[in-house]
């Protein structure tokens, strides 16, 4: 989600997932001040600032517009967490297959190293890849449309 570095969230204990539910903001997946869009292991303030980015640019006034803005806020950020999801997976069948791809040329450039990652990815791999991709253009598609939705209501409404 617009970060470099690293969320190490693959496969949380329960001990691990109930400590950070009852921690900060009255609970992070529970309580009147949780956020539904962001797990818990995901940095809300990331979350935070693509909201006030959205907020600042449509500039809502009404409730019905900052309902819009809230949504396109939300599909930014899962539309940023699937792009994340597909980046991990290729990463990871990069670095799985580093000196296969190391020994079928002798300086193979980064696009060789991602070409034969996606090769090796089984059939399973390649569906949920393929299907992650899908998630984050439907996303993509839904801000698009409240985008066009929220610029209506505000030129029909204004203030």
């Amino acid at each position: 989600m617009l970060t470099t570095e690293p969320v190490d969230c693959a496969f949380p204990d329960i001990d691990l997932l109930i400590r950070h539910t009852q921690v900060e903001e009255d609970g992070i997946l529970t309580g009147p001040k949780a956020s539904s869009v962001t797990t818990f292991c995901e940095r809300k303030e990331i979350y935070k600032r693509i909201r006030a980015a959205v907020h600042e640019q449509f500039q809502p006034t009404t409730t019905y517009q900052h309902i819009l803005a809230d949504r396109m806020a939300e599909c930014i950020w899962r539309a940023e967490r699937y792009a994340s999801f597909e980046t991990t997976a290729l990463n990871l069948q990069i670095q799985r297959e580093w000196d296969h791809t190391s020994q079928l040329a002798a300086k193979p450039s980064p696009s060789l190293h991602a070409w034969q990652g996606f090769l090796a990815l089984d059939d399973t791999q390649r569906k949920a890849l393929h299907e992650a991709l899908k998630l984050e253009e439907r996303y993509w598609r839904r801000h698009r449309a409240l985008a066009a939705e929220l610029r209506l209501v505000q030129r029909l409404h204004p203030n």
